[in-house]
């Protein structure tokens, strides 16, 4: 069972990446501890952070807190808990460089685990991060070939498109060669202001 191997491995310290999972129905099938919280939307940021404070720590009051302050809050009570403290978050591949730090911070508190569940085939920000705070990936063989599925062809086809600008421009001003040299430079900078623009 999924719960069985989650909580298996979070046992033995690591955090669990979850492929294409049903996470909400397996958090709320076997939600028995106080020290469980669920984030459907990691994008929010400073709400997501809230609403885990307004599970962990019941009352307590977060409106007017920074993100530092309700980060301290979460590592106070993880610090402070018999229980491990898990993190629940569903739709992992949503976050941005920006809430990527939040969660960088949290996956960094001792005694704070992360379930994180990935939805969809979109690259993910930084694949470093499931590195760099051991992420066990459950259903390893089926997030491996979808990911071998998923080719990154923007630089293909940004070369593609500099050539094609180069040999119109060449076929445009053929009639002499200082304009060969002027057609090359005009394609570099083509191809730097696509790579830009797609950034």
């Amino acid at each position: 069972m999924l719960i069985d191997d989650v909580l298996q491995y979070i046992g033995e310290g690591s955090n669990v990446l979850l492929y294409r999972q049903e996470l909400y129905q397996e958090f709320s099938k076997n939600k028995g501890e106080n020290s469980w919280a669920y984030v459907s939307n990691p994008k929010k940021g400073k709400t997501a952070i809230s609403d885990i404070v307004n599970v962990l720590v019941p009352g307590r009051i977060t409106r007017g807190l920074s993100i530092a302050e309700l980060i301290d809050i979460i590592s106070d009570y993880s610090k402070e808990s018999n229980d491990r403290v898990i993190l629940w978050i569903d739709n992992f591949e949503r976050v941005n460089k920006r809430t990527l730090e939040y969660y960088t911070d949290l996956a960094g508190i001792g005694n704070l685990y992360m379930v994180c569940n990935i939805m969809s085939d979109d690259e993910f920000i930084s694949p470093s991060f499931f590195d760099d705070f051991n992420f066990v990936i459950l259903n390893s063989d089926e997030y491996s070939s979808s990911r071998a599925r998923s080719v990154n062809v923007k630089f293909t086809l940004l070369l593609l498109l500099s050539v094609f600008t180069f040999l119109l421009f060449i076929r445009v001003q053929l009639s002499l060669v200082g304009y060969l040299v002027s057609a090359l430079w005009f394609s570099l900078l083509m191809y730097r202001s696509f790579y830009y623009i797609t950034r």
